[in-house]
């Protein structure tokens, strides 16, 4: 790659680093006193060339540090869709509904979606889990003689990660929801899913406190399976609307762009 002037130069002998910077792009060292500068975010930044400062012109998000991103997140102000008089400084969840918040003025920029990413990951980790104890809890006892009585351990087992792990950014607008006496979806996807799997569990544990009239052939009915469906399905439904939003905001930047 060629630049069109060089402002980098070997450091003379006993030079302070502190005259030094570094060019976003490019990595390379850059005096202070460098021609080509650019100001994003309130931050100046130096570049040893003009080709340089013309790349990290035409996307900046792309050469920004992590620490930096965040700092120009924290500074912009967010707001829910549903609810526009929910306003903060930085990226969150809305405490009437749960969604999670998005900058009251779009940028020009592509950004990055944690949510998306760390609700598709969580999606596909665990549907194979999901999966596996429906077919188990579905199956009318196809799989009683190679399990036996180890089948609701099995179930358990299997439905753990996908209720504790998967679910738990829900369990955290559940209890957000409590606390800010605002009963949304999330109150009742916790509500639901928290019951059917901790009731399996005492059920699997101790099955000898529950009634007689509790029993079907013997054995006390679990509910594992629902309870990692309904979180299964409802990571889906956050990941397709997310997804959705996202290509919502590339169209509005595109026409800021034209």
């Amino acid at each position: 790659m060629s630049h069109a002037r060089d402002d980098h130069r070997p450091r003379q002998r006993g030079e302070s680093n502190s005259t030094e910077l570094t060019d976003p792009v490019c990595g390379m060292s850059v005096m202070k006193t460098s021609f080509h500068k650019a100001e994003f975010q309130g931050r100046l930044y130096s570049f040893c060339s003009a080709h340089c400062r013309s790349q990290f012109m035409n996307n900046p998000q792309r050469y920004l540090t992590r620490s930096e991103r965040a700092e120009g997140d924290a500074n912009t102000e967010y707001s829910c869709p549903m609810h526009p008089e929910v306003r903060q400084l930085g990226p969150g969840t809305c405490p009437k509904c749960g969604m999670a918040l998005e900058p009251v003025m779009p940028s020009s920029e592509a950004r990055d979606n944690p949510e998306l990413a760390d609700f598709r990951r969580r999606f596909w980790y665990t549907l194979p889990l999901t999966i596996m104890v429906t077919l188990i809890a579905m199956s009318g006892g196809a799989f009683d003689s190679l399990l036996g009585t180890a089948r609701p351990w099995m179930e358990l087992a299997l439905a753990t990660p996908v209720v504790l792990w998967s679910g738990w950014p829900f369990f955290v607008r559940w209890i957000q929801s409590l606390k800010q006496r605002s009963p949304n979806m999330w109150t009742l996807i916790g509500t639901g899913t928290g019951a059917a799997y901790l009731y399996s569990v005492i059920a699997t544990v101790a099955p000898g406190i529950f009634p007689t009239s509790f029993r079907l052939d013997g054995d006390v009915a679990v509910y594992f399976e629902a309870a990692a469906v309904i979180i299964s399905l409802t990571l889906l439904g956050q990941v397709l609307e997310l997804k959705a939003r996202s290509e919502t905001g590339a169209a509005i930047r595109g026409v800021m762009d034209w």
